[in-house]
């Protein structure tokens, strides 16, 4: 049976492997970002994809974590809690690990945020491109000669 200061050891294992896979994930929702710039609605669904599967991967660490953490009585304890064990323990690198974890989920929420409006934009002007191409915002010239907004189907005025 591993001692706590062994099983310690392994949580700090498993917090640098989420970093890890934080980055990867920051490094999909940039590549997220790029794509949404060029429009490429493809590339998005696929980053998408692997940001689902990415975030899967950390769930499952998570999950080892707390198992572990489950397996010495300190399934409660937050990664700030867990310091003063891991020192008492003499299980050095939480306060790094600490330190990195919360920066990474800072950038990442940052370029999600980010990925967020600009999908939000995407999406805006790519309703308003259907509408005029539809003809439900298209601009015509009414009988009274004056430019307006018609609520036809086509893209040109019958009235005109």
């Amino acid at each position: 049976m591993p001692t706590p200061a062994e099983i310690l050891q392994q949580v700090l294992s498993l917090f640098w492997e989420e970093e890890q896979a934080l980055a990867a994930l920051m490094r999909l929702a940039l590549d997220e970002q790029q794509a949404l710039v060029e429009s490429d609605f493809d590339a998005v669904a696929g980053i998408s994809n692997r940001m689902i599967d990415a975030a899967n991967s950390i769930e499952a660490l998570e999950a080892n974590r707390l198992n572990l953490l489950r397996s010495v009585g300190a399934e409660a304890l937050t990664l700030e809690d867990l310091l003063p064990l891991a020192d008492d323990l003499g299980v050095d690198g939480f306060a790094e690990a600490r330190l990195q974890l919360g920066a990474r989920a800072r950038e990442l929420r940052d370029a999600q945020e980010q990925n967020a409006r600009l999908l939000l934009n995407a999406m805006k002007l790519r309703d308003r491109w259907a509408n005029m191409l539809g003809g439900y915002l298209a601009p015509g010239y009414g009988s009274n000669g004056r430019r307006g907004v018609s609520n036809s189907r086509g893209t040109v005025s019958r009235s005109a």
